[in-house]
């Protein structure tokens, strides 16, 4: 898939650039990104190169934005109303630029069924879990941690899929689209996962997430059949090189996910409570012959301090 052309024109220069380098931050959109502080210079643009989307402030009028000949444009708004042509589309320009990025792409795929996306990685991507029998010991901490600390290096998404998540205090907006959502898109077999995906991600620092389901009732309602199909869906895209799941009794198909997964990370306590729930555990695996899921767990005492623990194994493990 060749490359898509974006164009920026507006005379705030500093908006332009700025709008640009977030947009040039989604290493995953297949885009070369142009500014421009006037219409006239973008039409020299046109000469040479096709625009495919065009971004434009409220400034000019529909005839003279029809003669960039853009393929979709969208109007920049400032507040209330103006003349729009078929392939155009109004957004407010003073909201978060990760909202115009969301709202520019999710549009053009929608309405040109073109990917957006680039595929660049051959290796494949990994699936790993944090989980434990031995609850209340702070796995989710951990997991945050984990993830934070090997996106430094890595592309990885977290997902949480726990009854009650835990780290709501982290989400700055519910109305924000969250894994109930990407789940109904599957659903539906709608298209465009990969753009739909990339709306509904949020960031912990460097750490990709998406929100959790809201209602743990709406969790325990998704079967097996369904985290397999987003999971999957999730890795063909390629575009992590690990996914991080956060796993809870809640979820249907425990043991089949975690059979799905390439590594268990198994925080526990050395009480005597902790070591019978433990032992019970690995009686279930060997009833029901899942050898996989004891072979691929990293067993390990919860530390206090999850962050210092995650930072000194990622040392030892270089």
């Amino acid at each position: 898939m060749s490359e898509k052309n974006l164009v920026i024109c507006d005379s705030e220069f500093c908006y332009a650039d700025s709008l640009a380098e977030n947009i040039l931050g989604r290493r995953e959109l297949n885009v070369k990104v142009y500014t421009f502080t006037c219409l006239e210079k973008v039409t020299l643009f046109l000469q040479e190169k096709k625009i495919h989307i065009l971004i434009v402030d409220e400034g000019y009028t529909l005839e003279e934005r029809s003669q960039t000949g853009a393929e979709q444009i969208f109007v920049l708004m400032r507040g209330g109303v103006m003349e729009l042509g078929e392939n155009e589309q109004a957004i407010y320009k003073y909201q978060c630029a990760d909202q115009i990025i969301h709202q520019v792409f999710e549009a053009y795929v929608e309405k040109t069924n073109e990917d957006v996306l680039r595929h660049i990685r051959k290796n494949r991507t990994c699936l790993e879990a944090i989980y434990s029998p031995i609850h209340g010991i702070g796995k989710t901490s951990f997991a945050i941690a984990l993830g934070k600390e090997r996106a430094k290096k890595e592309r990885i998404l977290y997902l949480n899929l726990e009854e009650y998540a835990g780290f709501e205090e982290e989400i700055s907006d519910e109305s924000q689209l969250n894994l109930g959502d990407l789940l109904y898109y599957i659903r539906q077999s709608e298209g465009h996962f990969g753009i739909r995906l990339q709306s509904a991600v949020q960031k912990l620092g460097e750490l990709d997430y998406v929100p959790p389901i809201f209602l743990s009732v709406d969790l325990k309602e998704v079967t097996f059949e369904e985290w397999k199909a987003f999971l999957e869906q999730l890795m063909a895209l390629s575009l992590y090189d690990t996914i991080l799941l956060d796993l809870g009794e809640g979820v249907q198909g425990l043991f089949p996910i975690l059979q799905m997964c390439d590594r268990i990370y198994m925080p526990v306590k050395e009480d005597a409570i902790s070591s019978q729930k433990l032992f019970r555990y690995e009686r279930c695996l060997e009833r029901l012959e899942l050898e996989k899921i004891p072979r691929i767990t990293h067993r390990f005492v919860m530390p206090e301090d999850a962050e210092e623990y995650v930072k000194i194994r990622m040392k030892e493990e270089e």
